[in-house]
């Protein structure tokens, strides 16, 4: 309903579509028009704290920012006075198109604020917007153009920016009717608007509706609502409880086409009135390897290209967070990783995929205690039986913390689908079932034809029976019907199969023959998937004329296979359901699938701002289906890398595996190995990650992996070198893993590429170190040290260990010198390694450092320094959340405060450390853990158990060849023998083995250590 002027105090109904204009008597013409206002929050306060010109600069930035939104949207500027201003928006438009636009300028003046705002580093710049709609009088004047005289969507406007909360969009009941198709909207309640008696409902406009809604783009809802009351009744139960008990987690299952989108319809008229928020996302066919993808859908209007910038943005990740009132900084910084936006914080992928989960799963509670700020809020993520594991992953945690917070959480999923990991929640399962027999009856008669009436009655009972009651089925049917020229009954049952199923694709199958030039736009549009434009059909189809396509287009939308999608600066079609989509793609040839699929991958691999939504693993599906196996391979594989890229690891896993599974159908003579071993140089670290680096496949993987690698030309060896570190990393134990450092080693002698051999030294002296090599050790170090690279580090970080070459190479020196009784330089060597790495500032080898602190402190016995460095670890492992680094804080910090304040408590911190770490797998250094356990059990009387950890101790370093600190668990143990007044020939056995194993390695420290004990103890030794 719009207002008639509130000048001659009329309401009347008018319709939605576009009014005649009417002639008044003093002649001029009357029109319906939208009004914009707007003003700055505490303008008059900013003017007392700023100087007169910088304030004056700072209006006038924002009036210019302001007056662009009005203009860039066609409205036309009618005032502006001092911090704020009014526009109209043009009738020529139409008066949906004014209401919309006006909306999105409204928008984009709060952008343009917010905008202003930063730059001039002020965060309390504020704006309200407000919006209204109605009739008024256009009085001609002279040159012809109509002036609004009499209007009262000025007024209204007004007042409803006077009470609209900072930084919104509030507007009139007519503005919401006209522009609801467009945008979606949060109602604020009915309010008395100054100077008007007629109370307002009042609304507050959120972003452009962009997402996929089958029943809420452009088009209307096919026919009333029928049946489903019991599954109302227990939603309405389950919102009514929300207010009193918090949230509630609803899973709706059923068929495809059954009528769960619908049911999600009326979810959304049920909860209007009482909600704050509406927030839908949409899982897509093929989206299980697509990272997010519900939520990425949600930024459409980005990822059209409009922005120029050819992707998600940071910034357009955070503006949209913050429309819906999510501010905090770390939860947007989270996501824009995870949705691998432009301009992310990279160095987020320092904290390894498992910290990284732990930050998303926080970041779901914070956003969503945001969204329900200001009330309740309906969250709804249709058909997840298409979801991928990030958004499983979040969405459980979702449905977990719901209960906490005021959240109608609303999930749909076809039949079959296993949701077992949302059974935590313990959701309410509605499981719709088909219409029953009086209920099928009404769907038919509420969307049979008005022109075949007459069949209806001879019809009734064979549609009844084809359709099973399902009612997508149903609505099929009748289109059918409606388009058929045929009038029998015998011409209906002779198009369809014996189940439910084949008679939709039968029948589907008749409607899209009698299409004429459409059917192939349908065809093509089956092909090109979830979304396509205009531009991409020509592509696929280069025998029709943009005309001759719009109109196929438009006539698909009117018979109900098609629906239009808004997206900034074109229009976008949908299939109206997925299984209209899915049917007309099955019953294409395999030929003519092909034969699109190749017109598409060419089209769009040659220019991505054709169809930005096709993301590099969906373009490498159609490359798939088109034969290109090759630039399949190639695609899948660079999609696994950006999977890899903000720590999705699961969908990075699934795209390399596929791309190498494809492999084995590249015919001969084409280059297939290179492929597999790019493939494998990405996959090995996700399965690493994911499974251990003990895991069969990922040692399997390696195997295979070096074993092809060794076939390639010595020119590219360098090239696989991630292979032979991997292959070299998941060596069985130490003395395998130091058998293959050697053979990678000799492999790669004749390899030039410094970077490389760094590498290859980087393997020895890591692995001699273990295994108590410390000539071996330190002249790695030295020679590797003289090959670094700084700038090639950057990259070789992340591939070869996590961390700095030059950190670990001079860490590792530092405890080498040390244990070969050279303090000094040990000393040195640890004073460049902290230099260096605070020098570079990259987190994990920040953390690699501190561990290595803490270990050299840990050899000194320097129990105070060791606190300090534990304090430190602590706080590190705080701000870039390293679990397993907080871990060893807790360690070394109980270890030392067991040696000073309190055995006790200094033991138990120790031990909480210890489980942490093992419940990790991040025992590195275990013979030096269980040694200090053992230790401390030694200090609390406790001699029978410490000496069963030094035998574990002992055997796995002797099984695993971990053998530096071998000599130390012999004396640690031949001391708690003697403490626990054992016989003396262990105790001399132990020592002996001491001293023989410290003067193999060198170890001169350990070896003083051991002649230490055997004086202290007055036992004899012979050697």
């Amino acid at each position: 309903m719009l207002r008639e002027s509130r000048v001659n105090g009329l309401r009347q109904p008018t319709k939605a579509s576009r009014h005649k204009a009417r002639a008044s008597l003093y002649g001029g013409e009357r029109r319906i028009i939208t009004a914009l206002c707007y003003d700055l929050v505490g303008s008059t306060r900013l003017l007392s704290l700023l100087d007169i010109e910088d304030y004056q600069e700072l209006i006038a930035a924002f009036q210019n920012a302001a007056k662009q939104a009005i203009i860039s949207h066609s409205g036309v500027m009618q005032l502006e006075a001092g911090d704020g201003g009014v526009a109209l928006f043009p009738i020529e438009v139409g008066e949906k198109d004014a209401a919309s636009l006006a909306i999105r300028a409204g928008l984009g003046i709060v952008e343009g604020c917010a905008r202003v705002g930063r730059e001039a580093g002020r965060e309390d710049l504020h704006v309200r917007v407000g919006i209204a709609t109605s009739i008024a009088l256009i009085q001609e004047t002279d040159e012809g153009k109509g002036q609004p005289v009499t209007s009262a969507a000025l007024a209204i406007a007004t007042r409803l920016e006077e009470i609209a909360a900072p930084d919104s969009v509030f507007v009139s009941e007519d503005t919401r009717n006209l522009a609801g198709r467009s945008h979606a909207f949060v109602f604020e309640g009915v309010k008395t608007l100054k100077g008007f008696t007629v109370p307002e409902k009042v609304w507050r406009a959120l972003g452009h509706k962009i997402e996929v809604d089958r029943f809420y783009a452009f088009g209307s809802l096919g026919g009333p609502f029928i049946g489903r009351e019991s599954e109302l009744s227990m939603i309405a139960a389950c919102w009514e409880r929300i207010p009193a008990e918090g949230g509630e987690v609803l899973l709706i299952e059923g068929d495809a086409g059954i009528g769960k989108s619908r049911l999600l319809r009326e979810i959304r008229k049920k909860t209007r009135d009482r909600r704050s928020g509406l927030f839908f996302f949409q899982c897509l066919p093929g989206g299980y390897r697509s990272t997010l993808h519900p939520l990425l859908n949600s930024f459409m209007g980005v990822m059209s290209g409009q922005d120029g910038q050819g992707g998600l943005t940071a910034s357009a990740v955070a503006a949209l967070f913050e429309r819906n009132g999510i501010r905090d900084a770390e939860t947007i910084e989270t996501f824009a990783y995870l949705l691998g936006a432009l301009g992310r914080n990279q160095r987020l992928a320092d904290n390894g995929p498992k910290a990284i989960r732990e930050k998303a799963l926080r970041a779901v509670f914070r956003a969503l205690e945001a969204l329900c700020a200001n009330g309740p809020v309906v969250l709804a993520i249709e058909d997840i039986h298409w979801i991928d594991p990030t958004s499983q992953d979040l969405l459980a945690e979702a449905a977990r913390v719901a209960r906490q917070l005021p959240i109608l959480l609303v999930v749909t999923s076809r039949l079959g689908f296993a949701a077992d990991w949302l059974d935590a929640a313990n959701p309410t399962r509605l499981t719709l079932l088909p219409l029953d027999r009086d209920e099928t009856r009404l769907a038919i008669e509420a969307r049979w034809p008005e022109h075949r009436q007459a069949m209806l009655p001879e019809l009734y009972d064979i549609t009844e029976r084809i359709s099973g009651g399902v009612p997508l089925f149903i609505e099929e049917i009748c289109q059918w019907v409606s388009q058929n020229v045929a009038t029998d009954t015998m011409s209906l049952s002779e198009n369809v199969g014996p189940t439910h199923v084949s008679a939709f694709e039968g029948i589907l199958d008749a409607r899209v023959k009698h299409l004429g030039p459409a059917r192939d736009v349908a065809r093509a549009g089956a092909i090109a998937g979830t979304w396509f434009t205009l531009s991409l059909l020509r592509a696929l189809l280069p025998g029709f004329g943009k005309k001759s396509l719009a109109k196929a287009a438009d006539t698909l939308c009117d018979t109900g296979f098609l629906m239009r999608i808004r997206a900034p600066g074109h229009t976008t079609y949908g299939f109206r359901h997925v299984l209209i989509q899915e049917t007309i793609y099955n019953a294409l040839l395999r030929r003519q699938r092909q034969a699109l699929h190749r017109r598409l991958f060419g089209a769009v691999s040659q220019n991505r701002q054709m169809a930005p939504w096709i993301d590099t693993g969906t373009l490498a599906e159609h490359a798939e289906r088109a034969g290109f196996m090759e630039s399949a391979i190639d695609l899948y594989i660079s999609a696994g890398k950006e999977s890899s890229s903000r720590s999705a690891m699961v969908e990075a896993r699934n795209y390399l595996e596929h791309g190498l599974a494809l492999c084995d159908q590249v015919s001969q003579g084409h280059p297939v190995e290179p492929l597999q071993l790019s493939a494998l140089t990405s996959l090995g670290p996700i399965l690493t990650g994911l499974l251990g680096l003990n895991a069969p496949p990922a040692r399997k993987l390696y195997e295979d992996g070096v074993v092809i690698a060794r076939r390639q030309p010595m020119e590219d060896q360098s090239k696989w070198f991630p292979i032979y570190w991997g292959w070299w990393l998941t060596g069985s134990d130490f003395r395998v893993m130091r058998d293959r450092a050697r053979q990678v080693q000799a492999m790669l002698a004749e390899a030039e590429d410094p970077e490389i051999q760094l590498q290859v030294n980087h393997c020895i002296w890591a692995i001699d170190f273990n295994l108590g090599h410390h000539r071996e050790t330190q002249d790695a170090v030295k020679a590797g040290l003289a090959l670094y690279d700084e700038q090639s580090a950057k990259t070789s970080r992340m591939l070869f260990g996590g961390h700095d070459a030059k950190v670990c190479g001079l860490g590792q020196l530092a405890l080498s010198l040390w244990l070969t009784g050279q303090s000094k330089a040990s000393n040195a060597a640890l004073t460049k390694m902290v230099a260096f790495v605070d020098r570079i500032s990259h987190v994990p080898s920040k953390a690699h450092s501190l561990d290595t602190e803490a270990v050299s402190a840990f050899y000194r016995d320097d129990y105070g320094r060791l606190i300090e460095i534990s304090e430190r670890m602590a706080n590190f492992a705080k701000t870039h959340e390293m679990q397993s680094l907080s871990g060893l804080s807790l360690l070394f910090g109980g270890w030392a405060r067991a040696h000073g304040e309190s055995l006790t408590s200094g033991h138990t911190m120790f031990r909480e450390g210890l489980s942490l770490l093992q419940n990790l797998g991040a025992v590195a250094d275990l013979p030096i853990y269980l040694y200090m356990h053992a230790t401390l059990l030694g200090l609390a009387d406790k001699y029978e158990s410490a000496i069963e950890v030094t035998n574990d101790a002992i055997e796995k370093a002797r099984e695993t060849g971990h053998a530096y600190w071998l000599a130390e668990l012999y004396r640690r143990r031949a001391v708690l023998h003697a403490r626990g007044n054992t016989t003396t020939e262990p105790i001399v056995a132990d020592l002996r083995s001491a001293v023989e194993i410290a003067e193999s390695q060198g170890a001169t420290a350990l070896l003083r250590r051991a002649r230490h004990s055997i004086q202290e103890l007055g036992v004899v030794v012979e050697l």
